[in-house]
């Protein structure tokens, strides 16, 4: 054993310090406030603590977890209960850890793919390190994190089933195509590559394929299936309230193109032409390679087949489920599974062409990546030189920031907290329970009558209403005061705290 560990750390040396870097670089972004906290993270945190002390999946409001897969809360409620730590102390280094492992992973996927240049995997591994969209997610409490890792076993595990056809490989990437569903359900994109493989893989019989293809489907959609039987179960949904969506899909198009644009230096809104021009060639670069090794078989079982795939698969989902689903706008966290199989292709066509070229060419093609990798790196620096004039001096934009550790409001909440005897409303109550400690009821969804027509029986409420907090999908102060009357009001910088009456009919 001492030997086989001996000799990976020997054959990845970049792997061992690209994860020293990162650990660095997390710890250097946490330093200030910790990890970083958004709303999401708190109904995380608070799940994976009542699992830890009850085993039960509820958020901070005491109900179901439903809008979110149970795997990342339950992934962190074991943590705590093995470890007994406070998660939010120990989220950096777990963080770190994660980040670390996956850069290992995709060495191994580097060497896979016949890159044997110890120099250039860790050129490549720096450059995904220093993505601002990476480091973004990475100093989050975000599933996120977990899901990225699950992603890249997924794609070791199923290679290794390409090559040998073995049942026991295709179990296990079935278990972690199951493992990232019950992480994010957008997962369920692993599950869809998986089984297209299958299915244009040329070594099997049309039963074999059947056979494999029912076995890795049903593996995989146990966990999440299971998870949300649950959720019906205690919720009468499957994945909670859905939204019809608002924007279009040349919207969420256009949201998409300007991810890449913050990723890479291939352009912005400013310069549509570059950045449309440099995204179609980012398309065809994945549409070529997928196609080839469909077509030139003896190529396919290459982890080349299976990124390729995941880019269109993951991408065409997001795209359908933005425009027929509403939540938050196409941003880099909800994209940035795309990024790492992103940068293995175009490492793998640098160092192909480099490599079998011969005379000129070669000098050309490694003339070409090393003005690019300057470019991205450049951006990659001022970038972050812009984002550490916020991170250094308040810490990682989130709740726990200087700006929300310190906002009066919440500070005249925690003194005051014996006063609410009426029920209390939030545009942003993960806030009022994560920084004060008081339990806050979510305002009702504007087109969901039930939720309005539940509120409006409360007679006496307590309205706190952050300034920056509104959101366009729930009820305003403006529609509040047309039922209800100001008794009271307290003031503050960050916004204010009304005590409501119900207006009589």
């Amino acid at each position: 054993m001492k030997l086989v560990l001996h000799r990976l750390l020997l054959s990845h040396w970049e792997a061992l310090l690209a994860s020293a870097v990162c650990c660095i670089w997390i710890a250097f972004y946490t330093s200030k406030g910790g990890i970083g906290i958004s709303p999401d993270s708190v109904a995380y945190l608070s799940s994976a603590n009542h699992f830890a002390s009850e085993f039960r999946f509820f958020d901070y409001n005491n109900l179901p977890l439903v809008n979110f897969p149970v795997g990342y809360p339950f992934f962190l409620g074991f943590l705590k209960m093995i470890s007994g730590a406070d998660l939010l102390l120990i989220a950096p280094y777990l963080n770190g850890i994660l980040l670390a492992s996956a850069l290992y992973v995709v060495s191994l996927l580097l060497m896979e793919c016949g890159i044997k240049s110890g120099v250039f995997r860790l050129l490549i591994l720096l450059f995904i390190l220093s993505n601002p969209g990476i480091l973004e997610v990475y100093s989050m409490l975000w599933s996120e994190t977990l899901f990225l890792l699950l992603g890249l076993f997924f794609v070791i595990a199923f290679l290794r089933y390409l090559k040998n056809n073995a049942l026991s490989w295709l179990l296990l990437a079935s278990f972690f195509a199951a493992a990232s569903c019950l992480v994010r359900y957008v997962g369920i994109t692993w599950i869809i590559t998986g089984s297209v493989l299958i299915l244009f893989q040329a070594g099997l019989n049309w039963k074999s394929t059947l056979k494999h293809i029912m076995l890795f489907g049903l593996a995989g959609c146990s966990l999440p299936l299971l998870n949300m039987l649950r959720n019906h179960w205690v919720s009468e949904t499957i994945a909670g309230v859905r939204q019809t969506s608002l924007k279009s899909f040349s919207v969420n198009l256009a949201d998409f193109l300007n991810v890449l644009g913050y990723w890479f230096p291939i352009g912005n809104e400013e310069n549509k032409v570059l950045l449309v021009t440099s995204c179609i060639l980012l398309l065809l670069i994945v549409i070529i390679l997928l196609g080839f090794r469909l077509i030139q078989q003896q190529y396919y079982n290459s982890p080349v087949t299976i990124l390729s795939l995941f880019i269109l698969v993951y991408g065409g989902f997001m795209l359908f489920i933005a425009t027929v689903s509403r939540f938050e706008t196409l941003s880099s966290r909800l994209l940035i599974p795309l990024f790492i199989p992103l940068i293995v292709l175009l490492a793998y066509n640098f160092y192909f062409g480099i490599s079998k070229s011969r005379r000129y060419k070669k000098w050309i093609i490694l003339l070409l990546f090393l003005s690019v990798y300057t470019a991205g790196a450049k951006y990659h620096y001022r970038t972050h030189t812009f984002n550490w004039e916020g991170i250094g001096y308040a810490g990682v934009p989130g709740y726990t920031d200087i700006h929300w550790k310190n906002a009066p409001l919440l500070q005249f909440m925690k003194s005051h907290h014996q006063q609410y005897q009426a029920p209390i409303y939030s545009n942003a109550n993960d806030a009022v329970f994560f920084l004060a400690g008081i339990k806050a009821s979510p305002l009702p969804h504007k087109d969901i009558p039930t939720e309005i027509g539940e509120f409006l029986k409360i007679r006496h409420i307590y309205l706190v209403w952050f300034q920056y907090g509104k959101n366009e999908d729930l009820i305003d102060d403006i529609f509040i005061r047309k039922h209800y009357q100001k008794t009271s009001e307290w003031q503050f910088k960050d916004g204010s705290i009304f005590y409501f009456t119900r207006i009589k009919d």
